[in-house]
């Protein structure tokens, strides 16, 4: 099996080769596709991600689900590897320290308090394995997940471009698992 740091660089590479056509398609497919689950049509509070560094971007399904009257958080990263969400108020972000926007006013929403939590990833496999960026930001706000069912919210979803499946991810105890992956080519429901 390989290791973290060599396949998240393979993964990482391979995502940004993509075209920004290709990026746009793949957004716009996803956000498709994310609006025909039930679990984000019965969903009150969501939170997704700014994409960067080739991620699949959240951004058109994030309008539509403003569109909706659904409540939509972007996170906010804190000292000592800490994140919180606030609300995505596009037209008031400004860049944090890796670049990349985020919201500058709103209240904090408690994790707790979010009925769906749709993540960024590097890499994934069919059993719920999520391989990040390696900063720890989700799996330090989402520790208290590993000491509960996977059915609790607030749900976890990973987005990616289909590229980024792997056949089994080499995973640690603090690693927290996703109940659902969506690509721009499918929903894989992992439970």
């Amino acid at each position: 099996m390989q290791d973290k740091s060599s396949l998240r660089s393979e993964l990482r590479q391979s995502r940004r080769q993509l075209s920004s056509f290709q990026q746009h398609q793949a957004a716009e497919s996803l956000s498709r596709l994310l609006l025909k689950q039930p679990q984000l049509q019965q969903a009150k509070h969501i939170a997704l991600y700014w994409p960067y560094d080739g991620e699949i971007s959240p951004l058109p399904l994030l309008k539509r689900l403003q569109q909706l009257g659904k409540q939509v958080y972007l996170p906010v990263v804190k000292p000592k590897r800490q994140m919180e969400f606030k609300p995505a108020l596009l037209s008031q972000t400004k860049k944090n320290r890796y670049g990349i926007p985020e919201p500058v006013t709103g209240l904090v929403k408690p994790v707790k308090g979010l009925d769906v939590i749709l993540m960024p990833l590097v890499g994934f496999d069919e059993q719920g394995g999520r391989l990040g960026m390696g900063g720890g930001y989700y799996d330090r706000v989402l520790a208290f997940k590993c000491r509960q069912r996977w059915n609790k919210k607030p749900l976890l979803i990973g987005l990616a471009h289909e590229l980024q499946q792997v056949d089994r991810l080499p995973l640690e105890g603090w690693d927290v698992p996703m109940a659902a992956i969506a690509t721009d080519k499918r929903f894989i429901a992992v439970l």
